[in-house]
């Protein structure tokens, strides 16, 4: 729960009351057996989540102060009850900041990660024949927003393949700095891969551009929440993260790190009131790329009640754990009779995301079935093929994992040719 002094003593007790009687512990996320986690969600017991890469579910606790703390603001929306929410946008910030190993002058509170890709690629001044390079792997925010740009302004978009099945990292740095040439102005990459679960070495690239003055920008959508981060020791200039994905949060919650140094160079992409402001002087600081309007303040709440309970956790036993479960995961789909993991496999390069293609299969077919059995997961594509993505997260268990295993197994009876099977 949250140690907020800005949420009532009432909705903290009403909270505490639907969240469950756990105490939160890194013992918690044991690879092994069933993650004790998985009791103070809300999901449905029934169902087998294998979707975090989407939307992760979040915690009893954390929708039990989003709830409250919407009432109370229902209640009593008037402007002297409102005047809270700047001084709790102050808190999570220095929160945030805190994390990842920054400063609050550098975290930009917003609506999700891709709200933050926007900002960086429609904030940056460039010219006609400018170069950004970007993969075949980069979310929409960032793929389509550039495109968009390029086609008005003449800018020379550089299309990296990623390397699915890379053994390095230092494969994954040459295919990017091959692309680098004296119009490079901006790198923008998924830190972890949404289809391959590929983690491109953000440090090594960051010298890189840092010696060539070009802006690398970092969607962290994919690693924000599961994996422990520097963003100091990184490099990056800017870092976009979401709440409703690894980090087990609620819906509309997200943050941008800019670097402060750069700021200058990056500049808003809307100017309304500033609603969180408190102190003018913080629009020289990452709280300029926030002014967007009125949005759900309540959220504020619901996102630092998350980071309540992943504190209780500790950060390092969640990434141990989501990496661990990733890792047995990849290795028991890679068991199943005609099924093929895309992904390099090796650890430093690899993260929770596991993309299987089932060549032959009727792969829709096949995921269907497993949403029979209450086993949720995500269509994707690799290769120009149909795949079925699994993004496994610390609440699953063995036993879910198993259920995926005899589901798959089930639906991929061998396949025959001339009365033989193949």
């Amino acid at each position: 729960m949250s140690d907020s002094p800005l949420i009532s003593r009432r909705t903290l007790m009403q909270a505490a009351a639907i969240a469950a009687p756990l105490a939160l512990t890194p013992d918690m996320l044991s690879a092994a057996g069933k993650p004790a986690l998985r009791d103070a969600m809300i999901l449905d017991p029934a169902i087998r989540y294998f979707n975090a890469a989407n939307i992760a579910p979040t915690f009893r606790s954390v929708a039990a102060v989003h709830a409250n703390e919407t009432r109370a603001f229902q209640m009593d929306p008037s402007v002297e009850r409102r005047a809270l929410y700047p001084k709790a946008a102050d808190a999570l910030r220095e929160r945030i900041a805190k994390r990842l190993n920054v400063t609050a002058q550098e975290i930009a509170l917003v609506r999700n990660s891709s709200e933050a890709n926007t900002v960086a690629v429609r904030g940056l001044a460039l010219k006609a024949g400018d170069r950004i390079i970007l993969t075949d792997h980069n979310h929409p925010s960032t793929w389509d927003s550039w495109k968009l740009r390029a086609e008005r302004e003449g800018l020379d978009l550089h299309v990296v393949p990623v390397p699915v099945e890379a053994k390095s990292a230092q494969e994954l740095f040459d295919g990017i700095a091959a692309a680098v040439t004296p119009n490079t102005k901006a790198i923008f990459l998924s830190h972890m891969s949404n289809i391959s679960g590929i983690v491109y070495p953000m440090a090594e690239i960051a010298k890189l551009a840092r010696s060539k003055n070009i802006w690398l920008h970092a969607d962290g959508a994919q690693t924000f929440g599961w994996m422990q981060l520097d963003l100091a020791a990184l490099g990056v200039d800017s870092y976009s993260g979401s709440t409703h994905k690894w980090l087990m949060g609620p819906l509309e919650g997200g943050m941008l790190y800019v670097k402060r140094e750069r700021q200058a160079e990056l500049q808003p992409i809307m100017m309304s009131h500033g609603y969180w402001l408190t102190d003018e002087a913080n629009l020289n600081t990452a709280q300029k790329y926030e002014i967007l309007g009125q949005r759900d303040d309540p959220r504020l709440m619901a996102f630092a009640a998350t980071l309540d309970v992943l504190d209780g956790v500790g950060q390092a036993a969640i990434e141990q754990a989501a990496r661990q479960r990733a890792a047995s995961m990849r290795q028991a789909l890679s068991a199943v009779p005609g099924a093929k993991p895309f992904g390099s496999g090796v650890d430093a390069i690899t993260g929770p995301v596991i993309t299987v293609a089932f060549p032959g299969r009727d792969v829709a077919a096949l995921r269907a079935k497993l949403w029979q059995a209450k086993i949720a997961t995500a269509a994707s594509k690799i290769s120009g093929a149909g795949a079925i993505r699994f993004s496994p997260h610390v609440y699953n268990s063995d036993d879910d994992v198993a259920a995926v295993i005899e589901g798959l197994r089930a639906g991929c009876p061998p396949l025959s040719l001339g009365g033989r099977r193949i």
